[in-house]
């Protein structure tokens, strides 16, 4: 049977022998660190969760995405309908240039629906108070809905959590608004 190998054993000893001489304040250091470790792996999964998305973020921007979510199926279902309508008397007197009208009315009436949530977002944001004016809380709502995401400024800082929520209400109703477009300009062409 071969011999331990003392040559590994030696080189590990005055590793262990210098972390005995290490200044009592590197000590406390590491031992503070340990200590921290520990606590945070005691945080319940809800309060790592908080520290990641604020709980008012998530119920304010979650009712104010399902808010938005059912003005725009409102707004769709008045400018699906409408357009429908238009397309029957089309097919009974067909004409070329008339459906093309019909389709542009159809995107005014659906620009107008996402100004009107553009509008909801600003007023709430001025409403309880986290941008100070319309002038600005439009801009914000206006910038984050479409994505763009450009600016100087936005909510306060407790709140920025708020502005994904913003932004995904944007993406949801301008991708519903294209495949309603999408829909709009199959029934112009069949007309």
């Amino acid at each position: 049977m071969a011999p331990p190998d003392t040559a590994a054993s030696d080189a590990a000893r005055p590793l262990g022998d210098s972390l005995r001489q290490l200044p009592g304040e590197v000590v406390r250091d590491i031992r503070s660190a340990e200590a921290q470790l520990v606590t945070e792996a005691d945080i319940p999964v809800f309060a790592r969760f908080e520290a990641f998305m604020p709980a008012a973020d998530l119920f304010f921007g979650g009712a104010m995405l399902l808010i938005i979510v059912f003005v725009h199926a409102s707004g769709v279902r008045l400018v699906t309908n409408r357009f429908q309508h238009r397309l029957e008397a089309l097919r009974v007197r067909p004409s070329t240039w008339k459906p093309d009208l019909h389709m542009i009315g159809a995107v005014v009436m659906l620009l107008i629906v996402h100004l009107f949530e553009i509008y909801i977002w600003a007023g709430s944001l001025v409403g309880f108070g986290l941008v100070p004016n319309w002038h600005d809380a439009g801009y914000i709502a206006a910038n984050t809905y479409t994505a763009v995401g450009y600016g100087s400024f936005g909510v306060p800082p407790g709140w920025r959590m708020l502005q994904p929520f913003i932004a995904l209400s944007g993406l949801f109703t301008i991708g519903w608004s294209v495949s309603v477009l999408v829909e709009i300009v199959r029934g112009s062409q069949e007309v």
